[in-house]
């Protein structure tokens, strides 16, 4: 595995103008590429039907970009065609176990979007087509960050395209800051600061001082890893072949979690429902500090009328607290789109993803909804991104600071054994100690000798 997946996605030491002023280097080459299918373009007067099928997240149907512009743009480069669209849209969850059943049953979709840490399984699984011919002769392909092509890599051959990455931060509510007398331009830099001040703010049941994820769900395993990172942990051996979480960092992390629940600081009730209602909490004044990826995007729709200057005014965002005397740390997660092996149309299937990962589609789609772009064209282009995000500047500060999750086929049940790790910990099950050396003991079962 490319070493690449467990290191920060940029040198430590590395500042956003310094990222500006590199990324002023890199030229992007002509956008767009159309590959025609060989030997479907039809030869008579009416057009011929063609069905792709596409399998994605439920969320990225309801936006503008980039199917809406990817199906425009090949239906217009192929007026020989008449393109039918199937669109499946899943949760988080059933896109996975939707995808596997259907390779499984012979019948897989032209287009699939892939969570990268899925991209292992998928890889070793052979359900996915080697791109690594397309892409390295996309025009655009030069213009993706150079991290973000090792991404998308497993064991030397590439799968897919970058819809979108994502950075979590952390984002507080001012208003509470300022009920608790607490300077709200000054948000706590590190575990014990962030403590400290969540217990001043917390005044239970209105609102509480922090909020976290501790059901069953990625976003769990996400945040408690940024957490460990910081405190100078791995989630696995350099040789990915034992856990490594249950180490002292580990330890350290779930325990200030349980703190938190124990000393009512958060709720219990992080242990149900969806990681977002959560994020949703901080922008309804019912937690005061929280971490997430996107900010005035989803405030705005839970506040008729928010504009940026009153989301500045009311919540800030910053970097995520590190661990005392620890480092600097956070997790990128993000999706590919990919071209399942036995696709009906491949070359179609990759023509449509060509098109709605180019930068431009890119553009319209992260600019106009907070999501990180992977081309170095976009990240030179930072003021577009502050006007659906403020503290888009933020975000980009985090990029160098940021770690991938082991794309390792069995990552699926290693996060699971997390979870169940900070559920059990969380509600007084087990320790912190013990909940992590259950999951340890299964992850290393799962891994082998």
């Amino acid at each position: 595995m490319d070493t690449g997946r467990k290191r920060a996605l940029f040198a430590p030491a590395a500042t956003l103008f310094w990222l500006v002023c590199v990324l002023g280097a890199f030229s992007p080459g002509n956008r767009g590429l159309a590959v025609a299918e060989a030997g479907e373009a039809a030869k008579d007067v009416t057009p011929r039907e063609v069905t792709l099928t596409i399998f994605a997240r439920a969320y990225t149907w309801e936006q503008e970009a980039p199917w809406k512009i990817a199906k425009a743009e090949i239906q217009k480069r192929h007026p020989e065609i008449k393109f039918k669209f199937v669109e499946e849209g899943f949760n988080y969850a059933d896109l996975r176990s939707k995808f596997l059943t259907a390779t499984a049953g012979g019948n897989p979709p032209d287009v699939v979007q892939v969570d990268i840490i899925w991209l292992g399984e998928y890889a070793d699984g052979g359900v996915l087509a080697d791109l690594s011919d397309r892409l390295q002769g996309w025009s655009e392909w030069p213009d993706v960050v150079s991290r973000f092509q090792d991404g998308a890599r497993w064991k030397g051959k590439s799968y897919g395209a970058w819809l979108n990455t994502d950075v979590r931060i952390m984002v507080y509510n001012k208003k509470l800051f300022r009920k608790a007398g607490l300077d709200e331009n000054r948000p706590p830099q590190d575990w014990n600061e962030l403590y400290d001040m969540a217990k001043k703010i917390t005044s239970p049941p209105a609102y509480y001082g922090y909020g976290f994820p501790a059901m069953k769900g990625e976003e769990s395993s996400m945040r408690f890893f940024g957490m460990l990172y910081s405190g100078g942990g791995q989630i696995l051996t350099d040789d990915m072949k034992r856990a490594a979480f249950n180490s002292e960092a580990g330890v350290k992390a779930l325990q200030f979690h349980v703190k938190m629940i124990q000393d009512g600081i958060a709720p219990k009730s992080v242990v149900s429902g969806d990681y977002m209602d959560i994020d949703r909490a901080v922008f309804q004044d019912k937690f005061a500090i929280s971490y997430m990826t996107k900010t005035l995007g989803l405030a705005k729709a839970l506040i008729p009328g928010l504009t940026p200057e009153k989301f500045k005014e009311d919540f800030g965002a910053a970097a995520i607290p590190k661990a005392p005397r620890g480092k600097r740390s956070t997790m990128a997660g993000g999706w590919l789109l990919s071209v399942p092996k036995g696709a009906k149309h491949p070359d179609l299937a990759w023509e449509l993803i060509s098109i709605a990962a180019s930068a431009d589609t890119q553009f319209k789609y992260t600019a106009a909804r907070g999501y990180v772009p992977t081309f170095y064209s976009l990240m030179k282009r930072p003021e577009a991104y502050f006007k659906v995000d403020p503290f888009f500047n933020v975000i980009l500060d985090q990029l160098p600071y940021s770690y991938f999750r082991p794309g390792i086929p069995q990552y699926p049940e290693i996060s699971a054994a997390v979870q169940d790790a900070i559920q059990a910990a969380v509600l007084g099950q087990a320790s912190a100690g013990q909940a992590l050396e259950t999951a340890a003991k299964k992850v290393n079962q799962l891994l082998g000798p």
